[in-house]
């Protein structure tokens, strides 16, 4: 009898505690309005330095129904990013969802004013905004970029995440930067970020993306050219595959390395020396040539194949530590095997990089000169 009291009372304990818990808030799917992409620019404002831009999916019925793809805009200025977007809100009678947007783009002349910071700081307290949207910077804007609908996109995917998600085009040329990534190489010391850019050719009125900007913490924006950011995707294994063009001895074909696999180490030899060892397997087939080629001489092409390549690798890790980058990641790599209480101070660090010694290895395997009927 007793127990069963005590069940009583814990019964009815719990019945007056569950009236204070509140329940989940829902809000019906009509009542909410999905954002696709996010364009952050420099305002022509001084008092209002922040121009945001959201692009908004409008509803559909069917997307097999629609016959092309719609979207609507949203774009306010403010003195901060949190301002701009809190009138924004005002703009729509449904909910802004953020959770939806996988597409970030920073307009190039916001990111020559050295924002990364506040735009970090903004995106990262915002719980809505997922960590593993893709990171960008919009030329000659983000706005421009983000507005335009390229002839042929469908209404249930923007064409842009075609670029990035590695369903759509596997180029060697295209950096795919997470939001994560981005956070994380701005805020540690050894590694510097890669951000893929957006161009519009508008006499076609279609994306390009085939070159980057390196970001470091108080260092102006370094541009990597098509060959530059191919080279790191390579290294970095970023992509799956890579066109090589080898010029040499009067030879001239185009080498379709289709299997990479790469790896790099920094090497300590005293306690103000290092050494930068980078290595590359790369495995294909010619896939062009200006003349006829002989399987017979795949030796040949190989030693080609090793030699340029390995003079390409060797210049773009030497204009790095020229110009104080380590897209890489060497510092991490060299903090990784030092004790915190015997590693250099960045100074000396940054000496020791930039006057390392670098060792580029690729071996070669070219396994035909192609398929020609």
């Amino acid at each position: 009898m007793q127990n069963l009291n005590i069940k009583m009372k814990a019964l009815i304990l719990l019945l007056i505690c569950s009236i204070f818990i509140a329940g989940c808030e829902f809000k019906d799917i009509d009542k909410t309005v999905f954002i696709a992409m996010i364009a952050i620019d420099k305002s022509d404002e001084e008092d209002k330095p922040y121009k945001i831009t959201l692009k908004l999916y409008e509803p559909t019925s069917s997307f097999k129904e629609a016959t092309a793809p719609e979207y609507s805009y949203l774009t306010q200025t403010g003195e901060t990013l949190s301002e701009a977007i809190r009138i924004l809100e005002s703009y729509s009678d449904k909910e802004l969802e953020f959770g939806h947007s996988k597409l970030i783009v920073i307009g190039e002349d916001l990111l020559k004013e050295d924002k990364n910071e506040e735009i970090i700081d903004f995106l990262l307290r915002r719980p809505d905004i997922q960590m593993i949207s893709w990171i960008s910077i919009g030329r000659p804007s983000a706005e421009e970029i983000i507005k335009l609908i390229p002839q042929g996109e469908t209404a249930a995917y923007p064409e842009l995440f075609n670029y990035f998600d590695e369903n759509g085009t596997t180029s060697p040329f295209i950096v795919t930067t997470y939001l994560f990534e981005f956070r994380r190489n701005m805020k540690e010391k050894g590694i510097d970020t890669v951000i893929p850019i957006i161009e519009i050719v508008k006499e076609d009125e279609h994306f390009k993306i085939n070159k980057s900007f390196l970001l470091a913490n108080n260092k102006e924006p370094h541009e990597l050219e098509t060959l530059n950011t191919s080279i790191y995707n390579l290294l970095t294994k970023k992509s799956k595959s890579a066109e090589l063009k080898i010029e040499e001895d009067g030879d001239s074909f185009i080498a379709n390395i289709d299997t990479i696999r790469s790896n790099y180490k920094v090497i300590i030899k005293d306690d103000s020396t290092i050494e930068l060892d980078i290595k590359a397997s790369l495995k294909g087939s010619i896939s062009e040539s200006k003349k006829p080629l002989k399987n017979k001489d795949l030796p040949k092409y190989n030693k080609q194949l090793k030699r340029e390549t390995e003079e390409k690798i060797t210049a773009f890790i030497k204009e790095m530590m020229e110009l104080g980058y380590d897209p890489l990641g060497f510092g991490i790599d060299y903090k990784g095997k030092v004790l915190h209480n015997r590693r250099m101070s960045e100074t000396e660090w940054m000496e020791a990089y930039k006057n390392a010694k670098v060792n580029v290895t690729v071996t070669p395997g070219l396994k035909s000169t192609g398929s020609i009927q």
